[in-house]
């Protein structure tokens, strides 16, 4: 018994030791990839001290890696979809002819931004620092130089990144497949101002298209590694201004809040830039050598999304005698082609061949549910302004970082192409904002004004060539002494100086309103009291609306009853304010409400449509519940016999969501708490879903 507990005690021991042999060449392994912050390294070429605090070496290769469509190469099947889409749009080639357009200064600056990373990337294969990153033990790919090109091409992949319009046409073409166009302006519906264009319905425009509306039906899941997000979580953005009179301490102040999802690491990081100009310091994104949003000495600078319309989709005709071919306004002409590989980890490689017309790439009809809108013998092509082989984005960025005042950054603006962004800024003196990118000069007579994929072989439909900057629309030295935009329409003229039919926001401007206008002069806490501002215009707005004829009605009801339950969430929304706080139960309920209350509405007449409409539209619920040019006619329910009354709607969408609630939270809903259902998630795009490392790298 005795030898046995040696023998245990032997085994156990031996165990221990190869754990901890196993634990520590782990560490050292991973430990070698991150970078000694500590250290000093001598480089060759530099002029000047640099510090680096956090290296991005993974996340540079990955935008690179993604714009070139070769994220296969490492993730195999997940990323095909992803990596071909890419190729069509053919990003990288179009930023390398872009670097030879820009002036000397940016293509010195970004030549000396790669020589940089060169030598770090000599540092890192010499020292055998596990290639730069953690991740790389896991993925080895080989890291070719860092190039002007590579940072070029990450603003293209921002512009990818805050663009919908591509999707907002799709879809109020296959919307207006099912339903009337008075009923396509309440699902799909203006921001308030006047100006509404008349369009013909699609199905006039392409003839048999109806046979494939349900084609291709792809609600395009979120994934980290693809550039494309989900429509409806693009970007948005919040940015104001105060000159200094109506700042309390008589200089001007300037706050900024961008939104992109949530990753980690976060796409954003500070750094600081020393320029001959001057210092300049703020937040910036992995690749490029430019501060995106802040400031120096002088001035201040923020960006926004301004959902101004640079894309167009192009249903393209093709010759029946050759499918090469497509109608133009001069006749047939053949498509420019070329062949790529997509080569594929753990599986067969997958071979494209790209088209493009004169209009733009040709897309697939597995993309943005293109198959959906695009009739037999057609092709689907897209006009994106971000598709320029002469983008000198990043030259503006360099000329507003230099700049010593609003117009000397305006001036320089006027060079940026894409994406198409609200630029606030403030001097010393003086407060401005400025819509800057290239916008497609479109004919009067353009038959969908861009609201819906348009025949690209009618001249009228063809893009003219870009709008001149001063076209877009600008707001310097206010009156009032604020500027602001919370991604709101800008302003209200008529088609082809629009700027866009689809705005970011209608009703955060409204609450930002009052709070800069409540106070004659403003600080640098009631800026950030601003930023961290969670009341909700639009719960305020709705809820009386909706809610109106279920408050003050219905009788007393057993306790345990689905009654009951609906008296004590209407109970506690009478009492609410819309503040959208954490520990609060009412905004859980109305959220909950207000998604189901939609689908109830769109079910019966948009059929598997429904699911492409993933959020709540407020001015849609604001439209049928006030009964604006009929909408109320939403609140019938086809099918049925009855006619249903929207009061009806609200009771039974109501029971639905606490129905919902009560499923994942439990019935006690005056201890729901609106965070228990609203913890950000930041996940690692590559690692996050491994049940291994999830718990190391999400946040």
């Amino acid at each position: 018994m005795l030898r046995i507990f040696r023998w245990l005690v032997r085994l156990f021991t031996g165990v221990v030791l190869l754990s901890l042999v196993a634990v520590f060449t782990f560490y050292w392994f991973f430990s070698r990839s991150v970078p000694e912050y500590n250290e000093t390294l001598a480089v060759a070429g530099l002029g000047a001290p640099v510090e680096i605090v956090r290296d991005r070496l993974w996340q540079m290769l990955m935008l690179r890696r993604t714009a070139q469509g070769r994220l296969s190469e490492l993730f195999g099947a997940r990323t095909v979809k992803t990596d071909e889409l890419l190729r069509r749009f053919d990003l990288y080639a179009l930023s390398v002819r872009s670097e030879r357009v820009l002036d000397a200064y940016s293509r010195g600056a970004l030549e000396a931004y790669a020589a940089g990373v060169n030598a770090w990337l000599q540092e890192v294969n010499k020292g055998a620092r596990g290639r730069g990153a953690p991740e790389f033990w896991l993925f080895e790919p080989s890291i070719a130089p860092w190039q002007p090109a590579d940072s070029i091409v990450i603003g293209k992949l921002l512009a990818l990144r805050l663009t919908e319009h591509l999707d907002h046409e799709v879809l109020r073409a296959r919307t207006s497949l099912l339903i009337p166009d008075e009923r396509v302006a309440d699902i799909l519906p203006d921001a308030p101002g006047s100006g509404l264009a008349a369009l013909p319905e699609y199905a006039a425009l392409f003839p048999g298209v109806e046979t494939v509306q349900y084609a291709g039906l792809d609600p395009r899941p979120l994934d980290l590694l693809s550039p494309v997000a989900p429509m409806g979580l693009g970007g948005a953005s919040n940015a104001w201004a105060a000159a200094p009179s109506r700042s309390a301490a008589g200089g001007t102040l300037l706050a900024n809040d961008p939104h992109l999802m949530f990753s980690a690491p976060s796409i954003w990081y500070l750094a600081r830039l020393e320029l001959e100009s001057g210092g300049v310091i703020g937040a910036t994104v992995p690749g490029a050598p430019i501060v995106l949003l802040g400031r120096s000495d002088r001035l201040g600078w923020g960006l926004t999304a301004s959902h101004g319309d640079d894309q167009d989709v192009f249903i393209e005709k093709l010759n029946p005698e050759n499918s090469e071919e497509v109608l133009t306004p001069q006749g047939w002409k053949a498509m420019r082609t070329r062949t790529s590989i997509i080569n594929v980890a753990d599986g067969e490689a997958v071979n494209l061949t790209l088209r493009w017309t004169e209009n733009g790439p040709v897309l697939p009809g597995s993309h943005y549910n293109l198959a959906a809108v695009t009739p037999p013998g057609h092709v689907a092509a897209l006009g994106w302004s971000a598709l320029s082989a002469a983008d000198t984005s990043l030259q503006a960025l360099f000329g507003v970082m230099r700049a010593g005042d609003i117009d000397a950054a305006l001036e320089a603006s006027e060079a940026f192409v894409a994406p198409s962004l609200n630029l606030t800024l403030a001097d010393r003196e003086r407060v401005a904002m400025q819509m800057i990118g290239a916008l497609p000069r479109r004919a009067l007579r353009h038959q969908t004004r861009g609201r819906m994929p348009a025949p690209g072989w009618l001249p009228e439909n063809r893009w003219q060539g870009r709008l001149n900057p001063s076209a877009n629309p600008g707001f310097i030295d206010p009156e009032g002494g604020i500027v602001g935009n919370t991604n709101n329409k800008l302003v209200d003229r008529p088609f082809p100086l629009h700027v866009s039919y689809d705005w970011g926001d209608t009703q955060r401007v409204q609450r930002w309103q009052r709070m800069m206008q409540s106070r004659e002069v403003h600080t640098r806490e009631s800026f950030i009291e601003a930023q961290l501002d969670t009341v909700s215009v639009t719960a305020r707005t709705l809820l009386p609306l909706v809610a109106r004829d279920l408050w003050f009605t219905g009788e007393a009801a057993a306790e345990g009853t689905p009654e009951r339950q609906r008296r004590r969430a209407l109970d506690l929304l009478a009492e609410w304010n819309g503040e959208m706080n954490e520990h609060l139960p009412e905004p859980l309920i109305y959220a909950a409400w207000m998604r189901e209350l939609q689908t109830r509405l769109i079910r019966d007449e948009l059929g598997p449509l429904a699911s492409a409409y993933l959020k709540p539209t407020p001015i849609f619920l604001e439209r049928v519940y006030r009964d604006i040019d009929g909408a109320s006619v939403w609140c019938d329910v086809i099918q049925s016999a009855p006619v249903e009354t929207c009061s009806d709607i609200a009771r039974l969408a109501l029971d639905d969501a606490l129905l919902w609630i009560e499923e994942r939270y439990g019935p006690a809903i005056e201890s729901l708490r609106w965070g228990d259902a609203h913890e950000a998630a930041h996940e690692h795009a590559v690692l996050g879903s491994s049940p291994w490392l999830s718990w190391l790298v999400n946040i």
